[in-house]
């Protein structure tokens, strides 16, 4: 977070207390009634921009690096430290969770080894750490996909659930609010309006929020939740035994803290790798500078087995070397879409990047390419237009999700064309982060009878919920929403009728199913 300190100007007005108490004091005093993240200051008319103040600007500033010196294992002044966890999650693998363990026995910053074991075998691997740009797996058990997904979803939630604060920079705007869930009251801060910083902001920043201890309770990024329960204290940091991490509503993993003692005799004997342990690639994190091609060339694509050209976007994994090379993972494609892998590895394989450097230094990097497979030639990414920033006229609630956008206004706008046009008012809320998002706007663009029974009857008012805008104080009079895209039915003077999870209307195959949509459009269209 650099070396200056931003909220001095507050700290000066708060008795000399531990860190933990002088927060939660700061912050009762600044949330007090009449003064709160809502409340503290008027939005600005011209770019609806969430309100906040210098004042509490600083204190969510406070609040998170409180919070960073206080959680998890992340912290290099720790005594090395051995963790056992227990753990059950979902993935494309199969219908049944996998369940297993992980264990992690830490000296120190990047010098650590880990033991994946699983109850059906399909997650058992070994991994040693021995620098920042220098990891190892052992030769049996997982690939590189599988150890990935659980390094995601399984070892970063529990030792390092707020490695996402790293890029919060001390410059960037922030605010702090309170929430309550589950019974508990939580201080939570989060970015305001990100895009003012990067270009694609997406799961970049995440709301952090922390209990009146200091404990971290919960993070939301994008639309992926973590919760931290069963926190116990462990060599001066609180650490959750019970992490669960939800996405679209849905349970994807859970992680039970069985074992976490310190490491008595300090680096154990199987620290370093064996000889035959395989180098790994280096992970670009988010927020991390993305490799440059320099060098692109289109696939020679077959037909489908219909004899018409495949559709979609095929991703596409490889590692770049030190020298900009490229190697296709074609185990991976295999995978992913085994038809097209041939084709795509003969292409991809020609391309060339920049080499990455980390410290100076050029590093292989896993990395992967969205090969577009639309019949349309292929642009190479240096050539291709960057993406328009989000900007809507004063008018415009329908056609995009646009964080500067006041929902109090737009309603007020959508319920006087309903009025008038009898009709009803059909609220999206999502977000230009939210994948299924895009495909809806897609289908209805490509399906002009369902579009134009939407628009017979029914004004589409989009609302923006994501990192850069929650749109929070909006959303909270309606239902809780657990995934995006959600839709509200209202009738024309703002009522709530309905509302839908769009999971049902959903078709894997083809995106979304007409025949669901058609269904709920005439269920909820005026009588």
């Amino acid at each position: 977070m650099g070396s200056e300190n931003p909220w001095d100007p507050i700290m000066h007005r708060i008795p000399l207390l531990p860190m933990g108490q002088a927060c939660v004091l700061a912050l009762s005093l600044l949330l007090a009634p009449g003064l709160n993240a809502q409340t503290a200051a008027p939005a600005d008319a011209e770019s609806h921009k969430p309100p906040t103040s210098a004042k509490l600007n600083s204190l969510a500033h406070l609040v998170l690096e409180a919070g960073l010196k206080s959680n998890a294992l992340a912290d290099e002044k720790l005594p090395p430290w051995h963790i056992k966890i227990d753990y059950e999650m979902r993935d494309s693998s199969g219908p049944k969770p996998v369940s297993g363990t992980v264990e992690e026995w830490h000296a120190g910053p990047f010098q650590w080894s880990r033991t994946y074991t699983s109850r059906d075998g399909t997650r058992d691997g070994d991994e040693w750490s021995t620098s920042r740009t220098e990891q190892f797996l052992g030769k049996r058990g997982m690939n590189a996909y599988a150890h990935h997904f659980m390094t995601l979803r399984v070892t970063r939630p529990v030792l390092d659930p707020l490695y996402q604060a790293a890029n919060i920079k001390p410059e960037y705007e922030m605010r702090v609010f309170r929430t309550t869930t589950a019974g508990v009251t939580l201080n939570c801060t989060s970015v305001v309006d990100g895009s003012r910083y990067v270009e694609d902001v997406d799961y970049l920043f995440a709301t952090s929020c922390f209990d009146q201890e200091l404990h971290l309770r919960l993070t939301v990024a994008g639309d992926t939740s973590v919760e931290f329960d069963d926190v116990q204290p462990f060599e001066g940091r609180a650490v959750a035994r019970d992490v669960k991490v939800i996405q679209h509503g849905v349970l994807l993993a859970e992680m039970k803290v069985s074992v976490l003692e310190p490491l008595a005799n300090g680096k154990p004997a199987d620290m370093q790798p064996p000889s035959n342990a395989i180098p790994e690639p280096y992970t670009i994190e988010a927020g991390f500078p993305a490799p440059e091609a320099v060098y692109q060339v289109a696939a020679s694509l077959p037909l489908a087995p219909s004899g018409k050209p495949f559709a979609g976007v095929v991703p596409v994994p490889f590692v770049i070397h030190k020298d900009g090379t490229v190697k296709v993972n074609r185990s991976e494609m295999d995978r992913i879409y085994p038809v097209l892998a041939d084709a795509l590895e003969n292409a991809v394989n020609r391309w060339k990047y920049k080499p990455y450097v980390v410290d100076g230094q050029p590093v292989e990097v896993a990395y992967g390419a969205a090969y577009p497979i639309d019949g349309k030639p292929f642009v190479p990414v240096y050539d291709r237009p960057k993406p328009k920033p989000v900007v809507t006229a004063p008018e415009d609630f329908s056609s995009a999700y646009d964080a500067k956008r006041d929902p109090e206004k737009d309603l007020a706008l959508a319920e006087a064309q309903a009025t008038q046009g009898h009709k009803r008012i059909l609220m999206e809320v999502g977000g230009t982060w939210c994948s299924w998002c895009r495909i809806l706007d897609k289908y209805f663009d490509e399906h002009a009878d369902l579009r134009g029974l939407r628009d017979t009857n029914f004004v589409l008012l989009k609302v923006n919920m994501g990192p850069s805008n929650e749109n929070q104080s909006f959303l909270a009079r309606y239902p809780a929403i657990p995934g995006y895209p959600w839709i509200f039915v209202l009738d024309e003077h703002g009522k709530l009728l309905y509302s839908e999870d769009t999971n049902g209307l959903e078709d894997r195959a083809t995106g979304y199913s007409s025949k669901a949509i058609k269904d709920f459009l005439t269920t909820w269209k005026p009588s």
